[in-house]
């Protein structure tokens, strides 16, 4: 790939904190006059085996060794899942492969976030050069390291006041105040709490559909020491456990209410930083985007234009961002800004694996 050239072909990797699966996600980038411009060519999950998705959920607690042995078992599914979907859709001529690994660790207080799936084993299968590591130069400098793709965000949807990412973790950007970060658990909480009760996840909102707010419990939830913090501020994946021992005693009371209570806080917490930026017109992506409770009840809370894209960036959108964020770090430009996540400066992150 020549860093001269003005169109570019990138594989984006995702792995979501909601477990579900590696997004994979072939784009084509072009830039004329300083605008960005990109075309989704292929969009699929390869879903985790049980197994693998078991140990991931508990990789938090896991020793060295089998820290290392998971990351040599993703690196091999992501390699796998990477060989599969340029075979089965015909890509050719692919310039770069941009993977985020999947989050296990992450701490800005001691400047540290750890994310596996080997990414020497995706470039060795591809035979292609491999971007990873997208979030230590940001935390070298100070910031949060998350939320990681609110830069990439503005860049290639521009025109709107706010993106909120209603995935395992939910974020909002507010480019106008210069502000991205995390504000609660989603996916994660949800799809646990569903799981309680013998269902995958809230299909559409139909669990939580018609449920009634347990004021004992929103209050709890509402006094979770995060909420009350400023950002710059993000989430390990560890802080869910605090939230959902909050949730499962109310579960077999109600697991409608249960659910409903959980979505009116996540809802009222998210409008309240949609008010507080004066927000008028905000895009929508990720899996909650699905859930009809939850996206209704942000709409008629925030009372502002909530925007949801076409399917292939609502589920592709973060796989699209790390992409572009993996050729920005090859052509060595900023792709994270300072004041998103409060370092001392803009970064260029990521690291280069060759084949």
């Amino acid at each position: 790939m020549k860093k001269g050239s003005l169109k570019w072909s990138v594989l984006g990797l995702m792995s979501g904190s909601s477990l579900d699966g590696l997004d994979v996600c072939c784009v084509e980038f072009s830039i004329l006059n300083g605008e960005w411009s990109f075309a989704i060519q292929s969009l699929k999950t390869y879903a985790y085996p049980k197994e693998l998705a078991n140990r991931l959920s508990k990789a938090v607690a896991a020793t060295a060794r089998d820290v290392f042995t998971l990351d040599a078992d993703l690196g091999h599914f992501f390699a796998q899942s990477v060989e599969t979907h340029i075979r089965c859709e015909g890509i050719g001529n692919l310039d770069l492969i941009a993977s985020h690994g999947h989050t296990i660790f992450h701490d800005p207080n001691i400047g540290s976030s750890l994310q596996i799936g080997k990414p020497n084993a995706v470039a060795s299968a591809a035979q292609c050069p491999v971007i990873y590591d997208f979030r230590s130069s940001d935390l070298s400098y100070g910031g949060q390291g998350a939320p990681i793709l609110a830069y990439s965000e503005e860049v290639l949807f521009p025109g709107y006041d706010g993106y909120l990412n209603l995935g395992g973790i939910a974020n909002l950007n507010m480019p106008k105040l210069g502000l991205a970060f995390d504000i609660a658990p989603c996916n994660q909480v949800i799809n646990h709490v569903a799981q309680l009760s013998g269902h995958e996840y809230d299909c559409n909102g139909n669990l939580s559909q018609g449920g009634r707010v347990i004021v004992e419990l929103l209050e709890q939830l509402r006094a979770l020491s995060y909420i009350s913090l400023e950002p710059p501020k993000s989430l390990d994946n560890s802080y869910t456990k605090e939230v959902l021992q909050y949730l499962e005693k109310y579960v077999p009371l109600s697991l409608k209410d249960t659910l409903f209570t959980y979505i009116h806080f996540m809802a009222s917490e998210t409008a309240r930083w949609i008010k507080h930026g004066n927000l008028q017109c905000i895009m929508v992506t990720g899996g909650g985007a699905y859930n009809t409770t939850l996206f209704n009840c942000i709409c008629q809370a925030s009372q502002c234009e909530v925007f949801k894209p076409e399917n292939l960036v609502v589920e592709g959108k973060e796989a699209l961002c790390i992409a572009w964020m993996g050729l920005s770090r090859y052509l060595e430009t900023v792709n994270a800004r300072a004041n998103y996540t409060g370092a001392r400066k803009d970064t260029i992150n990521g690291a280069i694996i060759l084949p």
